[in-house]
């Protein structure tokens, strides 16, 4: 019985020791799983921060275009408007050259009457100078 109790500590002492071992080696594995994901990571996290950089980039670019737009499309918007009030205009002269009225030219010109005499009272200059 006395060789059974002094074995008992000393298996004891070997399971702990083999245990001890396998999570020494469980560890060291981990730790070169973690090393060799870290080194996968860091290409990664570089590409991260060049795509953040580029986006940011990119956004600026599209507001410049955006920018841009928005002033082409006011500078088409007043040459529209300036088309359309030069035709109108000599629309209204020729109506009054033809003889029409103020009412004739607002109506089919839609001009307003302040507008509408205004170019009557050219149409009379001119009359007056020829």
């Amino acid at each position: 019985m006395i060789y059974v109790m002094n074995i008992i500590p000393f298996v004891v002492n070997i399971l702990l020791g083999y245990v001890i071992y396998t999570q020494i080696n469980q560890s060291r594995d981990l730790t070169k799983r973690i090393d060799t994901l870290e080194s996968a990571l860091q290409p990664i996290m570089q590409a991260q921060k060049a795509m953040m950089s580029a986006d940011v980039d990119i956004e600026h670019q599209i507001q410049e275009i955006f920018k841009q737009v928005i002033s082409m499309d006011k500078q088409i918007q007043a040459l529209e408007n300036i088309r359309a009030n030069d035709g109108g205009y000599q629309h209204a002269l020729h109506i009054l050259q033809m003889g029409g009225t103020k009412d004739e030219i607002v109506n089919s010109c839609h001009l307003t009457n302040a507008e509408a005499e205004l170019l009557m009272n050219l149409q009379a200059y001119r009359e007056a100078i020829k």
